[in-house]
């Protein structure tokens, strides 16, 4: 199993910096309700910017992705220029451009899955919708949520119970968009609590769960944790609202609910599928159970963005007596390269780019979507 080292990144979205955005959601033009899901992708801080001239010198550094992008560029010369753009954009990192830099460490791999979403060999000039219409996903990936994991009886949200709950143990969640100076100091303490215990707990909860599923050895784990400044540049933007998003004028930094998120990314569906059926017996479902939420865009993908492919869990954790919340997002290799490429491509503007070239992001992103679901038909025929 490769952890990916125990990262303050989460990329492959979280999908960067430490904005670590709220892909999921936001794509959804807000339809996860009062859930966070945020892209466990995110770009780490690097400690220098790639592509930036040497001061000394004022040479510009070689490209380290030179090889790959002579690879795809006689025949996808957009997705050449895409990933030329990004290897050389040091400030918003992506695990995708990481690989590629990596030709031990999985750059072969990954140049693969590129060159097969850019194929479009499964799609073939069809819109994502008409290939699932035609072809539908079989299995346990495809069947909805069961009621009973994401609500009480009574139809209460049980995410949403268990947040107000800690809200009353613990004020400072209780902050809002308006952090005055006197809140300051326990801000800071709340983010240092987030990111020295409650990540390193969650880092062996998921660790644990990887342990119990056979032939995860190939699985990838990476985490991060928002720092204070993030929590309330989350609770501001979700105050404030934007384009496709209404505001929600009674968020607080309790409600962020993915301030430590982790991302397990594994080779395919078959392993995703027991991934996922794993986790649920492992954290438990229902009254007594630690999942409070999981989100199958599998099953259900999101109107604002169909094509993107994860399955985003709330979990409950304890720490020190104090209760928590950690985010794990359950993705595949081709759905989490695709949706690295979009994300600083399309959703943020991270690099330049032509509207041809944010097409093919789009239409790559489509093509692992139906990749994905295409491997589900042929192993259920």
């Amino acid at each position: 199993m490769d952890t990916g080292g125990h990262r303050d990144d989460l990329t492959g979205g979280g999908h960067g910096g430490e904005e670590y955005e709220d892909h999921a959601d936001d794509h959804s033009g807000g339809q996860k309700g009062d859930g966070e899901a945020e892209d466990a992708n995110e770009p780490d801080v690097p400690s220098e910017k790639d592509g930036e001239a040497d001061p000394k010198t004022g040479e510009q550094p070689e490209n380290p992705l030179a090889d790959v992008a002579e690879a795809l560029g006689e025949r996808h010369p957009e997705v050449a220029s895409v990933i030329t753009k990004l290897g050389a954009d040091g400030a918003n990192r992506l695990n995708v451009i990481e690989n590629l830099k990596d030709p031990v460490g999985g750059g072969e791999r990954t140049l693969e899955i590129i060159q097969e979403l850019a194929e479009g060999g499964i799609l073939e000039g069809r819109s994502l919708e008409e290939y699932r219409s035609e072809n539908p996903g079989r299995g346990p990936l495809f069947e909805p949520v069961e009621h009973e994991v994401n609500y009480e009886p009574d139809g209460t949200s049980r995410k949403n119970a268990y947040v107000e709950q800690t809200k009353v143990d613990d004020p400072v969640r209780a902050l809002g968009a308006s952090i005055e100076d006197s809140d300051r100091d326990a801000l800071d303490e709340y983010g240092k609590r987030l990111k020295n215990e409650v990540e390193s707990a969650a880092y062996e909860d998921v660790t644990s769960l990887l342990e119990e599923v056979g032939g995860a050895d190939d699985a990838e784990l990476s985490i991060r944790t928002k720092y204070a400044d993030g929590l309330v540049d989350k609770v501001n933007r979700m105050t404030e609202g934007s384009e496709g998003r209404k505001s929600r004028p009674d968020y607080q930094i309790g409600d962020v609910i993915d301030a430590v998120g982790a991302r397990i990314t594994v080779e395919d569906t078959a392993r995703l599928e027991t991934l996922l059926e794993k986790a649920k017996e492992y954290f438990g479902t229902g009254e007594g159970g630690r999942l409070l939420e999981v989100e199958n865009m599998y099953a259900e993908p999101k109107s604002g963005n169909p094509s993107y492919r994860v399955i985003p869990m709330i979990v409950a954790i304890e720490v020190d007596g104090k209760p928590y919340t950690y985010e794990l997002q359950l993705t595949t290799e081709r759905a989490s390269v695709a949706a690295d490429l979009e994300h600083n491509t399309v959703y943020k503007s991270h690099i330049e780019t032509t509207s041809e070239e944010r097409d093919v992001m789009r239409t790559m992103q489509a093509e692992a979507a139906a990749l994905d679901q295409e491997e589900t038909r042929r192993r259920y025929p």
